[in-house]
């Protein structure tokens, strides 16, 4: 069930266990395999999702978000996402996921180091990723501004760090900072 997925199909209590931690039915689990299989067959028929594999099936060029979202699937670090660190990734983003689970997913990918809190590096890094991706052009100044805005707004402690309560805080006045973060898998 864990590591490596062979070829052949799941078995019966493999898909019993993944219904227990994950938001999906037996016949999710039964088509997301499918779509694993294909995944993870694209470059190197391996049974595990490699980045450059996760890059393609997202049809997304290498950028920081990509290389975020691949680390916060890969929760074993072992530089491949293995059939159920698929399913618990998707099922964050599942309609069923909830909103505590999409909250800390989304500052997870903020996180850089996983200390529990966002720093002013680690945000103008993800904002300035952003932009570039989005073909969106803004002087140092104008993404210092965003930062001190952003930091203005949810730092309440004052110090120097938006922690996951700062950060809840921020998304539930703004939700649209969340708002693809719900999928529809089937």
């Amino acid at each position: 069930m864990g590591a490596k997925q062979g070829k052949a199909d799941l078995k019966r209590k493999e898909i019993a266990d993944f219904l227990k931690y994950t938001h999906f039915t037996e016949e999710d689990v039964k088509k997301l395999y499918g779509h694993f299989r294909s995944i993870s067959g694209s470059i190197a028929d391996d049974g595990l999702i490699d980045k450059a594999e996760f890059r393609q099936a997202l049809g997304l060029p290498g950028s920081l978000f990509v290389d975020r979202m691949f680390a916060l699937f890969d929760e074993n670090g072992d530089n491949h996402i293995n059939f159920q660190e698929f399913l618990v990734g998707l099922s964050v983003f599942c309609p069923k996921g909830s909103l505590e689970e999409k909250l800390k997913f989304s500052f997870k990918i903020y996180d850089f180091d996983g200390d529990g809190q966002i720093s002013r590096d680690e945000l103008m890094k993800m904002l300035e990723a952003s932009l570039i991706e989005n073909h969106l052009n803004l002087t140092p100044e104008q993404i210092n501004d965003l930062v001190d805005a952003t930091f203005g707004e949810a730092d309440s402690d004052g110090d120097g760090k938006i922690d996951f309560e700062e950060y809840r805080k921020m998304v539930m006045k703004h939700p649209m900072m969340i708002r693809n973060m719900t999928i529809e898998i089937s």
